[in-house]
């Protein structure tokens, strides 16, 4: 009765499709079923934890010998460790290499004593190859889309270089001016764009670090003798796409200018100002100056300026709200609009969840 209870046990478990290795309470093996057997390409019985690595040719997923004690089974043996979803390559007698990934447990009686380990594991070969597939896939796209935003800042720096070539031939101030103006503004776009490197991204970009380096610039073009003072205050990040953070950038630095250039009429200093906060889902941008403030629009005008027009297409673009503030103390102009939600593309996060494994795997263990 008795052995032909066991000989039950062991055709269900060749029935199984997942592989199932049985070890007694010295770790010497007593089960493989026909799932592990083809796994391994052998079955073996017998044997310790000490010769599992090279009855099987067991590897690490590095492609290194296995150490013995370190195997998952081995460990459920000698120290009743529950091992969870581990993988490692094996080497069949063939010469191919698979990857398995299994589950050990230590196999406890009713009395809390330990009789025995098992190993359950999968042949997973295909599914990482496909993982590793796509992700080479994934990061040629990551290098073509820096090299193309490389590209674009390279040809936005020989655009803004060839508008300064004529400027000193220039007498007119108004064209010369226009020129500088367009000039900078191509430069606020580019550096947009480099600072997409120093994020580490090509899709988004932190106009809380970028802005406060392009404001400081637009000073010191109209600050004669530093008369005009900046301060930049920075309360969070304001990370954004690139196509809403050129909206803010170029919105910003036009203010800024129209400040430079107008606030301070008739005086000898004054103080520049601006706030960049992100609180929760909001983002509050003010730019602020102790000037003259602003003169009454003129009903019959019908132009409008570009500051004006940048500033209006950033509220379009993320859907900002533009409060204009002005009077004998000075103009303060403060932008509010939600952040957009983040919509990181599925390349970018395998990428960094494949970043963060390969750290994990590369830091020493504790106790080795």
């Amino acid at each position: 009765m008795l052995s032909s209870l066991e000989g039950f046990k062991s055709v269900v478990l060749d029935q199984l499709g997942e592989g199932v290795i049985i070890a007694d309470a010295d770790g010497c093996i007593i089960s493989v079923n026909r799932a592990a057997e083809l796994i391994h390409g052998r079955a073996m019985l017998g044997g310790e934890p000490a010769s599992y690595t090279e009855d099987y040719e067991l590897l690490t997923m590095d492609g290194d010998t296995y150490p013995p004690g370190e195997l998952p089974l081995a460990r459920a043996v000698l120290r009743g460790e529950h091992v969870v979803e581990e993988p490692w390559k094996i080497r069949r007698p063939d010469g191919s290499v698979v990857i398995a990934v299994g589950t050990a447990r230590p196999i406890i009686d009713a009395e809390g004593k330990q009789i025995g380990s098992v190993l359950t594991l999968r042949d997973d070969t295909r599914r990482v190859q496909a993982e590793q597939d796509l992700f080479k896939a994934i990061e040629m796209k990551e290098l073509l889309l820096f090299e193309v935003n490389h590209r674009v800042r390279n040809s936005l720096q020989i655009v803004a270089s060839l508008i300064a070539l004529p400027m000193k031939r220039i007498d007119d101030d108004i064209a010369r001016e226009t020129l500088a103006l367009t000039r900078q503004r191509i430069e606020v776009i580019t550096a947009t764009h480099r600072s997409l490197y120093e994020l580490g991204t090509h899709d988004h970009v932190d106009c809380a670090t970028l802005l406060p380096d392009l404001c400081a610039a637009v000073v010191q073009t109209y600050s004669v003798n530093d008369h005009i003072q900046l301060s930049c205050e920075v309360r969070g990040e304001i990370v954004l796409p690139v196509s809403k953070a050129v909206s803010v950038c170029l919105a910003v630095t036009e203010l800024v200018t129209n400040a430079c250039k107008y606030a301070f009429t008739g005086r000898k200093e004054g103080m520049v100002r601006v706030l960049l906060e992100h609180a929760g889902d909001a983002v509050r941008i003010e730019v602020e100056d102790n000037g003259i403030g602003m003169p009454e629009p003129v009903p019959q005008a019908k132009q409008r300026g570009i500051g004006t027009i940048l500033v209006e297409s950033l509220a379009q673009s993320v859907g900002a709200v533009v409060e204009v503030e002005t009077g004998e103390s000075g103009t303060r102009v403060t932008i509010t609009f939600s952040r957009p939600a983040e919509e990181r593309d599925f390349s970018s996060s395998l990428i960094a969840n494949r970043r963060r494994t390969a750290r994990a795997a590369a830091a020493p263990i504790e106790g080795a």
